[in-house]
C-alpha cells in the first residue's frame, strides 16, 4: 500500500468526471501510474487508497481488506494508464472487492486528458473538462500538487544557503550542554508558540530544539503537547522545522509531522515524511510505528495519542514540575 487518505472537507461527487476531479484533492496530488481505489458508503465519509499499477493479488486483497474492515460499502475504482498496464490493476481490485462482498459503484481508466468506463466498455473515452468540484475544492482550502514528486520536494529540506546555515547553527547548538530540565523548558516553550501568533523559529532556535529532540523523552515531551485543536497550526509548524533540520537530527521532527499528517487524514504527507525520517535512520522506531499505523489503515481518530504531558511524566517516574 502507498497512500491513504480521509475526505475531511466533503466533496459532493456526481458523475465519473467529478470522480477524477475529486481524486487528486483528496490525495494532496495529481496521481499516474497509479490505482486509486475511493471507499464510499462509510461511517465516516470517503477514504482514497493510491498503489502503483504493479498491482499483486495480495496487495488488491490487502486494499480490499482495508475498505471492508472499515466500514464502506463500495468502492469506486480509477486506474491512471494505458491499457496494458491499468487494466489488470483494475482487474486484480474488482476480484478483490467481490470477495469481501464489495459493491464496485465505478470502475475507470484515465490517460492522456481521457476516461473509459470498465463498466460501461461500449462507450467511447470521454474528454475530461474542469467540473465545479475542483472550484469547491478550492473554496474548502484543498490542494492537489501536480505530482507525488511534488509533494515530496515540498518537504525536502531547503537547499542552500540556508542549508549551509542550518549545518553551522546545528554545530553550535551541539556545543551547548543541557540537563533534563532545560531540554524540558525549551521543548514546552517552543510547542508553546505554535497557533499563539508567535512567529514561526528561526534557525538558531530550530538547531537547539532538533538537538533536544534526539533524546527520546524531550521527542515524546513534543508529541504529547501536539494539540487535536490545532492540528493544521501544528502540521505546518513540523513542517517549517524539518525543511531546516541537519540531516542526523530530521527523523524526530519528520515523524511529528508524519503523525500531525496521519492524524489529519492526510496519509500521502505521512508517508513523504516517513520516508525522508527513514532516509537518515532506517531503524528509528518512532517512523516504524507511524508506517504501521498507516499500512494497517487505521482511523486518523485511533492515531491521536491520548497521553497528558503529565502522563508521560509519570510513565518516566519523574517528579511533578515545581
Amino acid at each position: 500500500m502507498d497512500e491513504t487518505r480521509g475526505d475531511a472537507a466533503p466533496l459532493v461527487i456526481r458523475g465519473p468526471g467529478e470522480l477524477i476531479a475529486a481524486i487528486p484533492y483528496m490525495l494532496g496530488y495529481h496521481p499516474a501510474h497509479s490505482l486509486v481505489a475511493v471507499g464510499v458508503g462509510g461511517p465516516g465519509g470517503a477514504c482514497a487508497v493510491r498503489h502503483g499499477l504493479e498491482l499483486a493479488d495480495g496487495v488488491a486483497a490487502h486494499i480490499a481488506g482495508l475498505l471492508s474492515v472499515h466500514g464502506f460499502g463500495g468502492a469506486l475504482l480509477v486506474g491512471y494508464g494505458e491499457a496494458a498496464v491499468a487494466d489488470p490493476a483494475v482487474a486484480s481490485a474488482r476480484r478483490a472487492l467481490a470477495r469481501v462482498g464489495l459493491e464496485v459503484w465505478d470502475a475507470l481508466r484515465v490517460h492522456d486528458g481521457r476516461y473509459w468506463s470498465y463498466l460501461r466498455p461500449a462507450e467511447a473515452g470521454v474528454p475530461l473538462t474542469p467540473t465545479t468540484l475542483e472550484v469547491q475544492a478550492v473554496v474548502n482550502g484543498m490542494v492537489a500538487l501536480p505530482s507525488r514528486e511534488d509533494l515530496a520536494a515540498f518537504v525536502a529540506p531547503l537547499p542552500d544557503p540556508v542549508a549551509s546555515a542550518v549545518a553551522r547553527e546545528t554545530a553550535l547548538a551541539e556545543r551547548q550542554r543541557f540537563d533534563r530540565a532545560a531540554g524540558l523548558r525549551l521543548v514546552r516553550e517552543v510547542v508553546a508558540g505554535v497557533g499563539s501568533g508567535r512567529p514561526p523559529p528561526g534557525l538558531a532556535e530550530i538547531a537547539r530544539f532538533t538537538v533536544a529532540l534526539s533524546r527520546v523523552r524531550l521527542r515524546d515531551e513534543a508529541w504529547v503537547r501536539i494539540s487535536p485543536n490545532a492540528l493544521p497550526e501544528h502540521r505546518d509548524f513540523w513542517l517549517h522545522v524539518v525543511r531546516r533540520t541537519a540531516p542526523a537530527y530530521r527523523p524526530a521532527p519528520a515523524c511529528l509531522l508524519a503523525y500531525c499528517a496521519l492524524v489529519t487524514g492526510d496519509g500521502a504527507l505521512a508517508n513523504v515524511a516517513l520516508d525522508l525520517a527513514e532516509r537518515e535512520d532506517p531503524h528509528y522506531s518512532m517512523a516504524a510505528l507511524l508506517r504501521r499505523a498507516l499500512t494497517s489503515g487505521i482511523h486518523p481518530s485511533a492515531a491521536l495519542v491520548r497521553m497528558t504531558p503529565e502522563d508521560l511524566a509519570a510513565a518516566y517516574e519523574e517528579p511533578p514540575d515545581p
